[in-house]
């Protein structure tokens, strides 16, 4: 997974994130989580449950020279198909679609790891459209309201 990508549409290398440990870059990744939970409040996990979920493997940190991802997999409970999660996409140069441009190396790591789908979620609309031209579809909204407590 160290090979040079050219994103869609561009001419800029991209150069494929590693595997990081996250003890070992906490203090450098820890503001971008921190940033992403501040701009989107419905998130409910704390940036300590970040580092939890990658210190006991069910989440791998990906280093980069444009930023680092947190990348899980799920499992569906009927089908048993592997979906990689694009859990977390922190990026030093926001709004530039740095991420979803490299979708063969996305492909190559869901490969690798016997995924069948990948998966990114955002509250971000003006992704919609970008995401959709480029190969990926709109699978599901989700809406949810608060309980109102009447006593």
């Amino acid at each position: 997974m160290t090979d040079t990508v050219v994103p869609i549409g561009t001419s800029k290398k991209f150069s494929a994130p590693q595997p990081a440990d996250i003890r070992e870059h906490w203090l450098d990744i820890k503001d971008g989580i921190l940033e992403i939970l501040a701009c989107n409040p419905q998130l409910t996990f704390l940036a300590e449950d970040v580092y939890s979920e990658c210190v006991n493997d069910r989440a791998t940190l990906f280093m980069s020279d444009i930023g680092f991802l947190i990348l899980t997999t799920e499992v569906d409970q009927f089908t048993r198909n592997k979906t990689l999660l694009i859990w977390i996409a922190y990026t030093y140069d926001p709004g530039k679609h740095n991420w979803i441009d490299h979708y063969k190396w996305f492909d190559q790591v869901a490969r690798a790891l016997g995924c069948s789908f990948i998966e990114a979620r955002s509250s971000v609309s003006e992704m919609e459209e970008y995401a959709i031209s480029n190969g990926w579809q709109l699978d599901t909204r989700v809406y949810t309201r608060e309980v109102i407590n009447d006593g």
